[in-house]
């Protein structure tokens, strides 16, 4: 288990080479929920993503760095691990699913990583990854499931202490691939001592945690059947869904015609573009207001690796009027 010291070592160390996201109210948020709604911009980061925390995190916890970092991804991570091997001059190998739009593929290529397509889900490019690495030369690096992972996500927690006093935080709200970003950051919510509620989001076909804690064991899906590809894993870790049952009070499942129409929400009043493995918590909230009546809420705006194409294509393929 990750202590609070840990997580706080970690955020002094990642903030040498990453700057400080912004955290910001949300008067139109605020005004539809009938409460006060704040929105942690993770997609500023580096790669547009949260996800350059783990990666960073993952690489200085190595006594001695290898010469090439091996990983797999939806898109994100693999943005998130290029871009810190950039910062360390390190090799960065790249295993994406046949799912990963061209978008992502040319993101990571321009970058620099060395990329290879490979499976119908992250789940068959995670194992193909695992056998490319070589002891003593590569490391690999997981999306979601390593302490070190998990660590550099819940960096956000005292990275937002600095902006925010989280003692008047009521709920923290984030979506759910793999886990690794809302399992780091309910533990870090607890070892720093702060009572919020943790309320976690997926769309439908992606929505292997909201099953599994339904059905009360891990559940696998057979296919990845959502537009919000970054939320892509077909199952977590036990380690993860052990963090989920204890931490996480409420699970929120969307369609991803929620999601998109969400995302043009989003854009129309926030003027950011975000994807829809982020989009959907936007939709989720829309439909529980009540959820968030008289309550102060920090939505975790996790990635906007997406392109205008794509999201003018999901509007037409799903029927979204503006």
């Amino acid at each position: 288990m990750i202590t609070e010291l840990e997580f706080r070592r970690a955020y002094d160390n990642l903030k040498k080479f990453v700057e400080q996201t912004p955290l910001i109210y949300s008067d139109w948020l605020s005004k539809e929920l009938n409460g006060s709604v704040y929105l942690k911009l993770e997609c500023f980061n580096p790669g547009n993503s949260f996800k350059i925390r783990g990666a960073v995190n993952s690489i200085l916890e190595e006594e001695k760095l290898p010469e090439k970092i091996i990983t797999a991804s939806g898109g994100n991570h693999g943005l998130g691990v290029v871009i810190a091997c950039n910062l360390f001059n390190l090799q960065c190998t790249v295993v994406l699913p046949k799912s990963t739009s061209q978008f992502r593929v040319d993101l990571l290529k321009n970058l620099g990583a060395d990329v290879i397509i490979f499976g119908d889900a992250w789940d068959e490019a995670n194992e193909y990854a695992t056998s490319l690495v070589e002891e003593g030369v590569s490391k690999y690096i997981h999306a979601f499931a390593d302490k070190s992972v998990m660590m550099g996500q819940g960096t956000i927690i005292p990275e937002i202490e600095r902006q925010l006093d989280l003692n008047n935080v009521d709920i923290f709200v984030a979506s759910i691939g793999g886990g690794g970003l809302l399992a780091g950051n309910s533990l870090a919510i607890e070892k720093l001592g702060y009572d919020i509620e943790i309320i976690g989001v997926e769309t439908k076909g992606a929505d292997t945690i909201a099953l599994s804690l339904k059905e009360d064991k891990l559940i696998k899906l057979e296919n990845i059947d959502s537009i919000a590809k970054t939320l892509g894993a077909k199952t977590t870790t036990q380690e993860i869904f052990s963090i989920m049952k204890q931490h996480v009070s409420q699970m929120i499942v969307v369609d991803d015609k929620a999601a998109v129409e969400a995302l043009f929400k989003f854009l129309e009043r926030e003027k950011i573009l975000i994807e829809p493995a982020t989009s959907c918590l936007i939709a989720a909230a829309l439909e529980n207001k009540d959820l968030f009546k008289n309550k102060t809420t920090i939505f975790v705006i996790c990635g906007s690796n997406v392109s205008i194409d794509e999201a003018m294509n999901w509007k037409e393929e799903f029927g979204v009027l503006l």
